[in-house]
Protein backbone atom coordinates (compact mmCIF):
# COMPACT_ATOMS: atom_id res chain seq x y z
CA UNK A 1 0.00 0.00 0.00
CA UNK A 2 2.91 2.47 0.93
CA UNK A 3 4.57 1.87 -2.86
CA UNK A 4 0.92 3.41 -4.37
CA UNK A 5 0.84 5.91 -2.24
CA UNK A 6 4.51 6.94 -3.06
CA UNK A 7 3.64 6.15 -6.88
CA UNK A 8 0.34 8.35 -7.22
CA UNK A 9 2.08 11.00 -4.96
CA UNK A 10 5.22 11.17 -7.68
CA UNK A 11 2.65 11.20 -10.14
CA UNK A 12 0.36 13.82 -8.86
CA UNK A 13 3.59 16.30 -8.58
CA UNK A 14 4.72 15.15 -12.29
CA UNK A 15 1.44 16.52 -13.31
CA UNK A 16 1.64 19.33 -11.36
CA UNK A 17 5.03 20.69 -12.60
CA UNK A 18 4.08 19.92 -15.89
CA UNK A 19 1.51 22.39 -15.69
CA UNK A 20 2.59 26.16 -17.12
CA UNK A 21 2.55 29.29 -14.69
CA UNK A 22 0.54 30.87 -17.42
CA UNK A 23 -2.48 28.18 -16.81
CA UNK A 24 -3.99 30.01 -13.73
CA UNK A 25 -4.60 33.62 -12.08
CA UNK A 26 -1.81 34.27 -9.56
CA UNK A 27 0.55 37.11 -8.65
CA UNK A 28 3.93 36.89 -7.44
CA UNK A 29 6.99 39.64 -6.55
CA UNK A 30 4.83 41.36 -4.04
CA UNK A 31 6.81 44.33 -2.38
CA UNK A 32 5.62 46.99 -0.36
CA UNK A 33 8.05 50.21 0.11
CA UNK A 34 7.37 52.25 3.21
CA UNK A 35 6.68 55.75 3.38
CA UNK A 36 10.16 57.36 4.90
CA UNK A 37 7.12 60.09 6.02
CA UNK A 38 4.24 58.30 8.68
CA UNK A 39 1.38 60.36 7.68
CA UNK A 40 1.87 59.76 4.36
CA UNK A 41 1.13 56.31 2.11
CA UNK A 42 3.40 53.76 1.41
CA UNK A 43 3.32 52.20 -2.35
CA UNK A 44 2.65 48.35 -3.08
CA UNK A 45 3.83 46.44 -6.17
CA UNK A 46 3.57 43.36 -7.37
CA UNK A 47 2.81 41.00 -10.99
CA UNK A 48 -0.04 39.87 -11.94
CA UNK A 49 -0.19 36.90 -13.80
CA UNK A 50 -3.10 35.89 -16.23
CA UNK A 51 -4.89 32.81 -16.33
CA UNK A 52 -7.11 31.30 -18.77
CA UNK A 53 -9.78 34.32 -19.32
CA UNK A 54 -9.61 38.14 -19.26
CA UNK A 55 -10.20 39.24 -15.37
CA UNK A 56 -9.63 42.59 -13.72
CA UNK A 57 -8.37 43.32 -10.57
CA UNK A 58 -11.11 45.26 -8.64
CA UNK A 59 -9.44 45.28 -5.08
CA UNK A 60 -7.07 44.55 -2.49
CA UNK A 61 -7.67 44.40 1.23
CA UNK A 62 -5.85 43.73 4.26
CA UNK A 63 -6.73 43.34 7.77
CA UNK A 64 -3.59 45.33 8.65
CA UNK A 65 -3.69 48.36 7.17
CA UNK A 66 -5.87 51.71 7.29
CA UNK A 67 -6.81 51.77 3.89
CA UNK A 68 -5.44 50.90 0.10
CA UNK A 69 -6.33 52.34 -3.32
CA UNK A 70 -5.13 51.25 -6.54
CA UNK A 71 -3.44 54.26 -8.68
CA UNK A 72 -2.25 54.76 -11.96
CA UNK A 73 0.52 57.42 -12.39
CA UNK A 74 0.60 58.78 -16.16
CA UNK A 75 2.76 61.61 -17.39
CA UNK A 76 1.43 64.34 -20.33
CA UNK A 77 3.29 67.38 -20.82
CA UNK A 78 6.60 66.65 -19.19
CA UNK A 79 3.79 66.53 -15.76
CA UNK A 80 3.20 63.26 -13.69
CA UNK A 81 -0.59 63.01 -12.45
CA UNK A 82 -2.10 59.85 -10.63
CA UNK A 83 -5.27 58.86 -10.32
CA UNK A 84 -7.25 56.13 -8.50
CA UNK A 85 -8.49 53.23 -10.27
CA UNK A 86 -11.32 51.38 -10.07
CA UNK A 87 -10.24 48.23 -11.32
CA UNK A 88 -6.73 46.68 -13.56
CA UNK A 89 -7.37 44.56 -16.32
CA UNK A 90 -5.51 41.36 -16.08
CA UNK A 91 -5.77 39.83 -19.86
CA UNK A 92 -5.65 35.91 -20.21
CA UNK A 93 -2.08 34.28 -20.22
CA UNK A 94 -0.21 37.69 -19.85
CA UNK A 95 1.58 39.36 -17.13
CA UNK A 96 0.98 42.67 -15.75
CA UNK A 97 3.00 44.54 -13.02
CA UNK A 98 2.42 47.18 -10.89
CA UNK A 99 5.56 48.96 -10.28
CA UNK A 100 6.91 52.92 -9.51
CA UNK A 101 5.84 55.04 -12.77
CA UNK A 102 2.89 53.14 -13.40
CA UNK A 103 -0.03 51.04 -11.97
CA UNK A 104 0.68 50.64 -8.16
CA UNK A 105 -1.25 50.38 -5.19
CA UNK A 106 -1.10 53.28 -2.49
CA UNK A 107 -1.16 52.00 1.48
CA UNK A 108 -1.75 54.09 4.52
CA UNK A 109 -1.21 53.03 8.03
CA UNK A 110 0.56 49.81 7.50
CA UNK A 111 0.02 48.28 10.89
CA UNK A 112 2.84 47.64 13.78
CA UNK A 113 2.44 43.55 13.86
CA UNK A 114 3.05 43.68 9.73
CA UNK A 115 6.28 45.72 9.70
CA UNK A 116 7.41 43.69 12.83
CA UNK A 117 7.08 40.53 10.74
CA UNK A 118 8.31 42.19 7.25
CA UNK A 119 5.33 41.11 5.47
CA UNK A 120 1.85 42.51 4.60
CA UNK A 121 -1.01 39.67 3.98
CA UNK A 122 -3.34 41.27 1.40
CA UNK A 123 -6.25 39.64 -0.52
CA UNK A 124 -6.28 40.36 -4.28
CA UNK A 125 -9.81 40.35 -5.40
CA UNK A 126 -10.61 40.18 -9.55
CA UNK A 127 -14.00 40.30 -11.38
CA UNK A 128 -14.74 36.44 -11.18
CA UNK A 129 -14.79 36.44 -8.09
CA UNK A 130 -11.34 34.69 -7.32
CA UNK A 131 -9.62 35.72 -4.32
CA UNK A 132 -6.02 34.94 -4.05
CA UNK A 133 -4.26 35.77 -0.56
CA UNK A 134 -0.63 36.65 -0.97
CA UNK A 135 2.44 37.98 1.47
CA UNK A 136 4.36 41.67 0.16
CA UNK A 137 7.77 41.59 1.23
CA UNK A 138 7.77 45.22 3.62
CA UNK A 139 11.32 47.46 2.01
CA UNK A 140 11.78 50.13 4.97
CA UNK A 141 12.86 53.44 3.89
CA UNK A 142 16.39 53.17 2.46
CA UNK A 143 16.58 49.36 2.39
CA UNK A 144 17.59 47.87 -1.24
CA UNK A 145 15.20 46.16 -2.96
CA UNK A 146 14.40 41.89 -2.98
CA UNK A 147 16.54 40.66 -5.62
CA UNK A 148 14.60 39.54 -8.79
CA UNK A 149 14.23 35.85 -9.15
Amino acid sequence: MHKIAMLLIASLSFSLASCGQGDFLHADKAVVNLSPVDDHPSAGYMNLHGGPVDVALVGVTSDDVLRMEMHETTESGGMASMAKLKEIPVPAGETVKLEPGGKHLMIWGVGAGSRKRGLLKMTLIFSNDDRIEIDAVIKNPGEAAPAAE
